[in-house]
């Protein structure tokens, strides 16, 4: 119970913070302007090759009222040794225009995870840099995750993204995770 209070609570705080940023606010205009893709409403089916086996993701994402968004996944990772364990976590984020075609997204977000014979709950914070360039999106982002039986990790992500078409994307990253780091291939439907 402890640790889901400290969850609502860094939720509230969080959302507090990014609500009041105003450093980080942006012109009405810029505010208002909408880009040329749908980055933060999507849907996505993913496989990552990590060093100690496979995993397969399904991932969303919802802008709830813009800039702010909420995102969430399901992970499934089928070990070399110790069978099939899973993951999954939601992120209540907000993102700010800096430039064109650059965002930057801060968020908070917790979850669970199964290492086999050990569940741990988890919460944390995520920064993620997007720069979009013509069909290109390059991508780069940090994070710290505290598990609840496990202690803490840094966790980092960076790739790029193809639009095939305004509602349809692949890409390529790497990225660490629960399940340690792996490079991941993802197809994405974008509305």
């Amino acid at each position: 119970m402890k640790l889901l209070n400290k969850i609502m609570l860094s939720m509230v705080a969080t959302g507090a913070v990014m609500a009041s940023s105003a450093s980080f606010a942006q012109s009405s205009n810029d505010a208002q302007t909408s880009p040329r893709y749908s980055a933060y409403n999507y849907g996505s089916i993913g496989i990552t090759n990590h060093d100690g086996g496979d995993s397969i993701i399904a991932q969303g994402s919802y802008e709830f009222s813009s800039p702010y968004y909420v995102s969430g996944y399901y992970r499934n990772f089928d070990s070399d040794t110790a069978g099939s364990n899973d993951a999954f976590g939601i992120k209540l984020a907000r993102y700010f225009w800096l430039s064109q075609g650059l965002t930057a997204d801060l968020g908070v977000r917790a979850g669970n995870v199964d290492w086999g014979p050990v569940d741990s709950s988890f919460w944390g914070v995520e920064g993620i840099l997007r720069q979009r360039i013509d069909q290109f999106e390059v991508y780069a982002g940090a994070g710290w995750v505290d598990y609840s039986d496990a202690g803490t990790d840094n966790q980092y992500q960076v790739g790029v993204n193809y639009y095939l078409q305004n509602n349809l994307s692949v890409g390529v990253g790497y990225q660490d995770d629960e399940f340690g780091d792996g490079l991941r291939l993802r197809a994405s439907y974008h509305f």
